[in-house]
C-alpha cells in the first residue's frame, strides 16, 4: 500500500478503521498498544502517535459505529402472561404447580423480589432465618396476608408484612390460587414450617422458579421481572408512582 515503514497517526488510524471491520473496537484498542509496546525500542515516537488525537478520534469513531452490540431486553410480565400460564395448567395440577402459581401470583401482586421468596442457588448464601414461615400467613375473605423476613437493611430487624387483596371472579386472583396450594401443602407436608415447600420438602430456589417460568414463556423471561411486571401493571392502572415506589 506504499505506507511508510515508520509508525505514523495515519497509518495507526488506518490500522484502528481496519480491524474494527473484523474485530471488536476494544480489541484492536488492545492489539494495538501490544503493537506499539513491541515497536518501541525501534520506533520511540509510536507511543506518541498512539496517544495523538487522530488515532483516539478514528478508535471513538469506531466504537460509535460497530461497538455497540444490540442489547435484548427482558419482556416484562403482564396479566395476560399471568392468565396465559394459568390457562396452560393441567386440569388436576401436582404440588409443584400450585407452589409456582402461588408464588408467581403473590410476588407480582406484592411487587416483591424473586429473591425475597426464594432459596438463594449458591449454597453459601443461604439462611434460614430469610425464609417465611407458614405461621405468619393469615387468610381472610377480602386478602391475605404474611410476614417477609428481616434483611441487612432492616435497622429494626422485625420484617415486613406483605397483604395482598383478592381479586374475585378473576382467573389470577392470589387468593383462590393461595389457598388451593395451602391445601394441598397441609396434605403432603402437614408438619414443616416453611410457607413455600416443593414436591421434595425443600425451599423452592431461584433457578427452579426460573426454569419453571421459561418453560411456559420462553427465555425472554427472567425473575427479576416478577418485580417490575407488577409495578408497570400498577403504573398502567393510574396507580402513582409514590403508592408504588
Amino acid at each position: 500500500h506504499h505506507f511508510p515503514i515508520t509508525p505514523t497517526t495515519n497509518t495507526l488510524s488506518f490500522y484502528m478503521v481496519y480491524m474494527c471491520h473484523h474485530l471488536k473496537p476494544t480489541t484492536v484498542s488492545t492489539y494495538l498498544s501490544s503493537i506499539c509496546h513491541l515497536l518501541e525500542p525501534y520506533f520511540p515516537y509510536v507511543r506518541v502517535a498512539r496517544s495523538s488525537p487522530m488515532v483516539s478520534r478514528s478508535l471513538g469513531g469506531m466504537k460509535k459505529l460497530r461497538g455497540l452490540q444490540p442489547t435484548r431486553c427482558k419482556c416484562a410480565l403482564s396479566r395476560e402472561d399471568l392468565t396465559s400460564i394459568i390457562r396452560h395448567l393441567p386440569i388436576t395440577p401436582n404440588h409443584d404447580d400450585r407452589l409456582f402459581i402461588a408464588m408467581l401470583l403473590t410476588g407480582f401482586f406484592s411487587l416483591l423480589w424473586l429473591g425475597e421468596l426464594t432459596f438463594p442457588d449458591n449454597i453459601q448464601k443461604r439462611s434460614f432465618k430469610k425464609l417465611t414461615m407458614c405461621h405468619s400467613l393469615s387468610i381472610e375473605t377480602s386478602h391475605f396476608s404474611f410476614s417477609l423476613p428481616f434483611h441487612k437493611v432492616d435497622h429494626f430487624y422485625v420484617g415486613n408484612m406483605v397483604m395482598i387483596k383478592a381479586l374475585p371472579d378473576s382467573p389470577v386472583d392470589p387468593l383462590h390460587h393461595m389457598l388451593s396450594y395451602i391445601a394441598c401443602c397441609d396434605m403432603s407436608f402437614p408438619l414443616l414450617p416453611t410457607l413455600w415447600i416443593t414436591q421434595l420438602g425443600l425451599p423452592p430456589t431461584y433457578s427452579w422458579f426460573v426454569s419453571h417460568l421459561q418453560n411456559l414463556l420462553g427465555d425472554d423471561v427472567a425473575g427479576h421481572l416478577l418485580h417490575s411486571g407488577g409495578a408497570t401493571a400498577l403504573a398502567l392502572a393510574g396507580v402513582s408512582d409514590n403508592i408504588i415506589q
